[in-house]
């Protein structure tokens, strides 16, 4: 079934890898590295490569290291299965655990103004990837891209001025290229 879906409701939560067996369950890429949040998931939306969304209903689940091996309604064969291979996977925002006022989810925080403590403006957030056990900040400043750890210690608050940070000293120098 192909949904006119706004994604802006919608949280970007993983990728179908591959299939898994022969019985139509799919591997699934948890972007989180939490495979096990899948398990609360009932509803998936994929997004093919044409942008075209299809609502899937969940039937079982389980973990996989950093996976999550699923099994949708409709979906039996294995060559089914292949077919969903590469799509996105999005699920309602309403799935996100409610955060404390001192919590923020990373997605909030794209495109911010990313600025120390004392006010000092570095540049604007663009992107987040994980460094393999850290997730790195990726600032567009006037110079160029700088790269932050997005490691709790660093990060002091994302308000309306933007993302807070409070840097060890020396390290937006580490990216200078001059």
């Amino acid at each position: 079934m192909v949904l006119p879906v706004n994604l802006d409701q919608y949280v970007h939560v993983g990728k179908v890898t591959k299939p898994h067996g022969i019985r139509g369950e799919v591997k699934i890429l948890a972007f989180s590295g939490e495979p096990e949040t899948f398990k609360i998931y009932t509803t998936l939306i994929l997004v093919d490569k044409k942008e075209q969304f299809s609502e899937e209903i969940v039937l079982k689940c389980r973990s996989q290291g950093r996976f999550a091996v699923v099994a949708l309604k409709g979906v039996i064969t294995r060559n089914q299965a292949e077919e969903l291979a590469g799509f996105q996977v999005w699920v309602a925002e309403s799935y996100l655990p409610v955060l404390d006022d001192s919590e923020f989810y990373w997605r909030d925080a794209m495109g911010s103004r990313v600025i120390t403590r004392d006010g000092q403006l570095i540049g604007t957030l663009m992107n987040l990837f994980d460094a393999g056990g850290t997730d790195m900040m990726v600032v567009q400043t006037d110079h160029g891209e700088v790269l932050i750890p997005g490691r709790a210690e660093f990060i002091v608050d994302l308000s309306d001025s933007g993302l807070v940070v409070d840097l060890p000293p020396g390290l937006l120098e580490m990216n200078d290229k001059e």
